[in-house]
């Protein structure tokens, strides 16, 4: 399990440096009236309290700076749903990421090539689809010059068992084991592809990527 202490303290260093700082101003100018300030102490801390208790990413996790220009892609619900994926989420994958699972479907045909390859992002991703409906993709384009701190690792399959909380309350339907993801989800518990979870960006950065773009799922 990723040692929250650690991740606390790395991403902390690393957003508190002054090229950070109109980010935590963004977000501040657009924060609920009451509410205390976002600060790299308050980001950090509740990414690693995240990444501790719901194990999103599967050791070893690094912290780092990803300097653009780059694109990392999410898949969301398109707000379909009031509670459930949306635009801009903190859980993003990498540019290289998208090209290898879009190249994985490649035998299928066209008119069920989109459909298999969000399916093989939810497998590779251990998505639920209570959580996410993934009907569409998201871009976030960091531009050149600039970066964007994430805790990167690779995926696991732990992310997807039923908490305490619902399995004394009896939930139908209980993940609490390897077995369990295999038998009731079909999905293989192996380390999952390369995720990034990015605490704090620039919203500004992030867009869809067209359905009807002969490109998609990239970015062009």
């Amino acid at each position: 399990m990723p040692d929250p202490h650690r991740i606390k303290g790395e991403l902390q260093g690393l957003l508190s440096r002054p090229q950070y700082s109109s980010l935590f101003a963004h977000q501040n100018q657009f924060r609920k009236p009451g509410t205390a300030p976002i600060t790299p102490e308050k980001v950090s801390a509740e990414t690693a309290e995240y990444l501790w208790r719901n194990n999103p990413l599967l050791d070893p996790v690094e912290v780092l700076e990803l300097r653009g220009p780059l694109r990392m892609y999410r898949a969301h619900d398109g707000g379909v749903r009031l509670y459930s994926a949306r635009t801009l989420g903190r859980s993003w994958f990498e540019e290289r990421v998208a090209e290898s699972i879009w190249e994985a479907t490649a035998k299928y045909p066209t008119t069920e090539r989109r459909r298999w390859y969000l399916e093989f992002l939810r497998t590779a991703n251990f998505v639920l689809p209570e959580w996410n409906a993934m009907l569409e993709i998201a871009v976030m384009s960091v531009p050149a010059g600039v970066s964007v701190v994430v805790a990167r690792g690779k995926g696991n399959w732990r992310a997807l068992r039923t908490p305490s909380a619902k399995i004394s309350a009896g939930a139908a339907g209980q993940i609490g084991t390897a077995d369990d993801v295999m038998l009731k989800l079909g999905m293989m518990p192996i380390p999952g592809t390369v995720q990034c979870i990015a605490p704090i960006f620039n919203d500004n950065w992030v867009t869809l990527v067209s359905k009807s773009s002969t490109h998609w799922p990239l970015f062009s």
